[in-house]
């Protein structure tokens, strides 16, 4: 046995670098438009928001079925990709973006 403490226990924490990810605002500015997401067998996963200005994001619904978890990292891409392809935040609800993986239920 040695007396070399597990480096996990230890009192301080290496602090890293982590460059942020080029997306949309997370905090809204005004007041916000939400369309439902499904996925392919009709199962509701949750709703893409946005204030029509700077900010949107998807919101995961309450209590997913295990297999949902997926989701949220596939729908980061997708606003990732269309804010980096200079889409504005007052066109993501159009549901070509989601399209074939995802449908978009967008309320009128």
């Amino acid at each position: 046995m040695t007396d070399t403490p597990n480096p996990r226990f230890y009192d301080y924490v290496t602090p890293i670098s982590v460059s942020k990810n080029d997306s949309y605002d997370f905090k809204a500015t005004g007041p916000v438009r939400r369309a439902g997401v499904y996925d392919q067998q009709e199962r509701l996963l949750g709703d893409v928001w946005t204030d029509g200005r700077q900010a949107a994001g998807f919101s995961l619904i309450d209590d997913p079925e295990p297999d949902m978890g997926y989701a949220v990292g596939r729908m980061d891409r997708i606003l990732t990709q269309a804010y980096k392809a200079g889409i504005p935040a007052s066109e993501l609800l159009d549901p070509a973006l989601y399209a074939p993986d995802f449908e978009l239920s967008v309320a009128l």
